[in-house]
């Protein structure tokens, strides 16, 4: 969770937590029930779209992990094919291969 989500949140639960011990000083300031049940819905929205926003980015990491290694894979095998032309064939035939290695 990022962390002004996480503070805004701790923010939120304080400030409900404090209206409702004081309900009659909350009303005498103006506020209603309405107001208190807005701030719940928000306070819960938003921790739902984090643990979303966590589980997406969990999510990318292993997909950007799992990439890589797809990355290092190719990498590889390109260097075995390359190799095994190379060793087998001489330098003048090697872009017939597509390889543009001079040496």
């Amino acid at each position: 969770m990022y962390q002004i989500f996480k503070d805004q949140l701790d923010k939120s639960k304080m400030l409900l937590n404090g209206v409702k011990r004081n309900v009659r000083l909350g009303r005498d300031a103006g506020l209603n029930e309405k107001d208190l049940a807005k701030l719940e819905a928000q306070s819960r929205r938003l921790e739902t779209l984090s643990a979303e926003l966590d589980k997406l980015q969990d999510e990318a990491r292993r997909k950007n992990e799992e990439a890589h290694q797809a990355l290092l894979d190719l990498k590889s095998q390109i260097y075995r094919v390359k190799n095994t032309i190379k060793s087998k064939y001489d330098s003048t035939w090697w872009s017939k291969f597509g390889i543009p290695d001079k040496r």
